[in-house]
This record gives structure tokens, sequence and C-alpha cells, in this order.
């Protein structure tokens, strides 16, 4: 068995000595049973990042390995040349956009593998389902060749000090050059002034009232109005165990400060995936609080109903933007690809699914006079994101636990 085990991709490592998968998916990597993410996810991930990211032992695993290879009498040679099982896109986006882009980037790739004469590698994939927690491993990686040509995704991950730094203040990722941006969006800034990402739509996150629930409480007109002592326990965001939305902490913390944010978590009954949050709503339990913050996209599901009210409030819907990245040195190659991401077509289908977009042939997907709330990016640039948001998160959370203990259950 060769010594380069650590330096070599989970693919290759299996594909040499096929007895280590077994390994891997008893030792924490469980997906790589499936033939489909050893191929995409694997051929990305290195052995020493992968162990880095799971806090293995190195040593210890890679006895692991040795052992299994001997017993099962294999012998190998593990190539370092799989250059076309690479990924040349990796696309990590909200619901309502995977299959329309996905629908429309085949005709794409079709035609740019016929002139290539050989296939592209993508893996498109929501944001809910993904097998592999992709992005959990972006701060351990350390090469250009552990990455996709190009990234595609919708939040702070890539926003990290560490990648940044590493990736793409060294120019190693670029945004796209000559990108087409329509001027109405200037209010936003949501276009990165450095260049260093392309903004292709945004995500904006607006208020649903339900006014049978609010019974003598107003319908929240700003996003301050959920600091006030009447809203304390009648609002929803989204959350997961004991993870909640951090574009809406990050943008209290930013505007009202801990005080803001400590009141925030006084407001907030509980998390909910959207989609649950718009089966709450339209559900007849009395129980459910009144204000629910989510996506435009669901948000606009719930239109045709009396007693619900749409909310665009006066500062703007929380917005936070789906990038693209491109490796620099794959931009002429992939130029076809660039364009089409960054162009009129996924311009359109982003605007249909309610996500307002960047392409001046792209609806705008705001209402008249509605406004996007971006925390802009000299806040995203000089922040630590990923601590800052592990922070706020713990102080979210401790404050609502702090409530429970002295009798007011959020």
């Amino acid at each position: 068995m060769q010594n380069n085990l650590l330096d070599s991709t989970i693919y290759d490592i299996v594909s040499a000595y096929p007895a280590t998968r077994e390994i891997f998916i008893q030792n924490g990597f469980a997906p790589f049973a499936e033939d489909r993410v050893l191929r995409q996810w694997g051929s990305l991930l290195k052995l020493r990042t992968a162990l880095q990211a799971k806090r293995i032992q190195e040593s210890w695993f890679l006895s692991l390995l040795q052992d299994v290879v001997g017993r099962a009498g294999q012998s190998g040679k593990i190539s370092q040349n799989r250059l076309c099982e690479r990924l040349h896109l990796l696309a990590l986006l909200p619901c309502p956009l995977k299959v329309p882009i996905e629908t429309e980037l085949t005709q794409v790739m079709e035609r740019m593998e016929a002139n290539r004469g050989n296939p592209l590698q993508v893996c498109i994939e929501s944001n809910a389902d993904h097998s592999i927690k992709f992005l959990d491993y972006v701060k351990f990686f350390t090469e250009p060749d552990e990455l996709p040509d190009i990234i595609l995704l919708t939040g702070f991950h890539f926003l990290l000090r560490s990648f940044v730094e590493r990736f793409v203040e060294t120019g190693i990722f670029t945004a796209v050059p000559n990108q087409a941006v329509n001027m109405r969006i200037t209010g936003s800034e949501l276009v990165d002034p450095d260049g260093h990402f392309s903004v292709i739509a945004a995500n904006a996150l607006v208020m649903v009232a339900d006014r049978r629930r609010l019974g003598q409480t107003p319908v929240p007109k700003r996003w301050g109005d959920l600091l006030k002592p009447e809203y304390a326990g009648k609002v929803v965001i989204r959350g997961h165990r004991e993870t909640f939305c951090d574009i809406v902490q990050l943008n209290y913390y930013k505007d009202y400060g801990p005080e803001g944010l400590a009141k925030l978590a006084a407001a907030v009954r509980y998390g909910l995936h959207p989609a649950e949050m718009v089966k709450e709503l339209t559900s007849r339990s009395a129980k459910v609080p009144p204000v629910h913050v989510m996506p435009y996209f669901f948000a606009r599901t719930l239109a045709d109903s009396p007693h619900l009210e749409l909310v665009w409030p006066e500062e703007g819907a929380l917005a936070y933007p789906i990038l693209v990245l491109v490796k620099r040195e794959k931009m002429k190659e992939l130029q076809e690809l660039t364009e089409f991401l960054t162009g009129p077509r996924v311009a359109r289908i982003c605007a249909a699914a309610s996500f307002p977009a960047v392409h001046p042939e792209g609806d705008w997907a705001v209402p008249p006079g509605g406004r996007l709330k971006w925390l802009g990016w000299d806040f995203v640039k000089k922040h630590d994101m990923e601590n800052l948001i592990e922070r706020l998160n713990a102080d979210f959370l401790r404050t609502r636990q702090a409530g429970e203990r002295e009798g007011g259950k959020q």
C-alpha cells in the first residue's frame, strides 16, 4: 500500500483498494456507501482533510486501512491523474431553484461536452438534502485541487476568513468578469465592490403575520417591531434543534447590538423549516405563533389566505446573496458555463421563484417600493463570520434557556 494516502482522495483510495470502503463507512463516512457520492464528493475530499474535519487521528485511521488491505490481499496503485473525475461545478441551491436550474443546465452541458470531447462533472443539490455536508470541510481545505472549478451556493460558508484568505485574496478564485448588473439593485449593495464574488440573485426573508392569531397586537411593519414586549413568544424563525437562522441573528446584532439579539431571543418561541411554517400557518391550531419569518418564495404561497398578511418590512427584506466563484485558471475553459450561470436564463429562473435577480433581463421580483436589506460587504469581510455566527447563536440559545428557567417558556 502506498505511503501517500493522506494526500490522496477518498475516491482514489477506494478505487485502488476496494476493501477500504468499509472502513470509511464504519468510521464517520457512511454516505460513501453510495457510488454516486463516492464518485462526486470522494473525488474532491483528500484523506488528510477528511480526517481533520472529523477529528480522527491520522495514524490510527491509516493503520485500519493498512490492516484491511493486508487481510484482503489487495495490491493497487493510486492514480494521481483522475482529472475527468474532478468536479467542474458544485451547486448547493435553495430547494425552489434546484430543479429548474438543473434542467436548463443540461442543455448547456450537452453542447459543451460535444465541443470538449469529454464529460463535465457536475453536482447540483438542494441545501436541504445534500448527502455529504461539504460545507463542514471548507475551512480544512488547503489546496485548490480539493475544490470544484466553479462553486455556486447561498450562505456564508465560502465567506469564511480562512477560505477567503487562502483562495480568494490570493486570486485562485474570482468573480466572473464583466457581469451585467441591474442598476435597480444599487441600494441593496449586493454587488461585491472588490470583485471577489459574483452575485446572481438574493434569497429574501420577509414576515407573514396571522391577523387572527395576533388579536389586539398590531401587525409588525418593521424588523425592530419584533423587539417590542408585545411580540414576546409570538415569532417563529428558521431553526433546527439548537441552530437558528444566521442571517436573522446577524442583522439584529448589527442593527441593535447584543441587547437587540437578546430581545429577539425572547420574541422567538421556536424554529422551523419554512415548509413547516407554511403548514403550521394554514392549520387550525390555536397554539401557533402569529408571526413567521420566512423566505419570500414560501411566503408567496400563502398569498390567498385572507387572514394572513405578507409583510415586506419598511427597512427591506433580509437578503443574503447567491454567490458564484470560479477558479481563475479555469475561466476561459469553462466560459460558456460561467456565462450561463451569471446570464439571463438563470436570472429569469431566480426571479420566477421569488429570488430577486441581479441580471438586467431578470425580473427584479421585489414589490414596488420594496427594498433589500443586506449586511453589506464591509461588515462581512471585516468580521470572522464563522466565529461570529457561532457566538451569536450561542448567545441566542443562552438567552432562551435563561428565560425558560425563569418560567417564561419561549
